[in-house]
């Protein structure tokens, strides 16, 4: 993560873009399946003395393990690989407050996520279980894959896990849709531009 070919210029240039251009009361939650902390590590590079208008919090909420090393890691999720099977999937308070933070909300941008492996598979089950009664019964998904055949089949999965949810595929990579100014998180009300 601290390798000289590691850029994390369109990380940058995503906060950059939701610190500047985000409509109130939209705030913006960030969560990975990845275990770098670079996303982390650029949010905190952000240098907030206090919790920014546009962000629901500065944790990035580590779904599958990360490396981060805190003094007490005892409440993050454990490792996880894409091999794994979903009974590894154990409660952790990280995963919990990640589960309940994403029951409640109504809009999400999944990027390079396919929804392919047991554990992920298993969240998209958890979420189906509680459809009717949460507001993620009736979301929005933006899907942003340069992919067609994962980005279709992505949609796919989500689709029939929530069948009351709008789905958005953007054929685009993560830094293509960042420099055309992520038009769908425009489109929602979430940004201004």
């Amino acid at each position: 993560m601290n390798g000289p070919n590691i850029d994390c210029s369109v990380i940058r240039k995503l906060l950059n873009i939701l610190s500047e251009k985000t409509v109130s009361p939209w705030r913006h939650l960030f969560l990975t399946t990845n275990w770098d902390y670079l996303l982390q590590r650029e949010v905190l590079k952000l240098g907030h003395l206090k919790q920014p208008e546009w962000s629901a919090e500065t944790h990035v909420y580590h779904l599958n393990g990360t490396v981060e090393e805190l003094a007490d890691n005892s409440r993050r999720s454990l490792f996880i690989l894409e091999t794994d099977s979903s009974e590894l999937r154990t409660s952790s308070t990280e995963a919990n407050i990640a589960f309940t933070k994403i029951s409640w909300n109504k809009t999400f941008v999944v990027v390079g996520m396919s929804f392919e492996c047991e554990a992920d598979k298993f969240l998209l089950s958890s979420f189906a279980r509680i459809q009717d009664d949460l507001p993620i019964g009736d979301s929005e998904w933006i899907i942003v894959n340069p992919l067609a055949s994962t980005l279709d089949i992505t949609a796919k999965r989500v689709q029939a896990a929530l069948p009351h949810s709008r789905v958005r595929q953007v054929q685009a990579t993560f830094a293509d849709w960042i420099e055309a100014q992520t038009p769908e998180l425009q489109a929602c009300g979430a940004l201004r531009y």
